[in-house]
């Protein structure tokens, strides 16, 4: 079983109960209460993190139709790769404002061999929205 199968089964249908089918850049796309999606996608590392969140969060708008002030979707953005890239938590640009469509709440880098990095919103280095425990799910998916 391979990691994407893993965090599927470790997601769905427990926490969140949709499995969306999928386009050519999500591997995986989960979504909750149609407001909450996980999204996994292959790291590409040619490309610089910025544009490849950037481009995340075009493919779930287009995956959700998600639309700004009408339909929001918060999401979590998970890229699996075999080993972690030489990246800061500073690097893994998530949003401040809630002026999207899909408001990137969370990124994740995550290896094959459980190697783990990510940048979650924060008020007063306070998180919400359960991080914590998506985080560990997403470690606990890789072994």
């Amino acid at each position: 079983m391979n990691i994407v199968e893993n965090i599927e089964k470790s997601f769905y249908p427990e926490v969140y109960s949709q499995s969306l089918s999928t386009n050519n850049d999500l591997l995986l796309c989960l979504l909750k209460n149609n407001k909450y999606a996980l999204a996994v996608i292959e790291f590409d590392s040619n490309l610089d993190i910025s544009i490849q969140i950037e481009s995340a969060r075009k493919s779930l708008k287009h995956q959700t139709s998600a639309m700004w002030l009408f339909k929001e979707i918060g999401a979590y953005v998970v890229f699996v790769c075999d080993e972690l890239p030489n990246l800061t938590e500073s690097q893994l640009e998530i949003d401040r404002t809630g002026f999207h469509a899909v408001i990137v709440q969370g990124v994740h880098l995550i290896s094959k061999s459980g190697a783990h990095l990510f940048n979650h919103t924060k008020w007063l280095n306070k998180s919400f929205g359960g991080t914590e425990s998506i985080a560990s799910r997403l470690v606990n998916s890789t072994i």
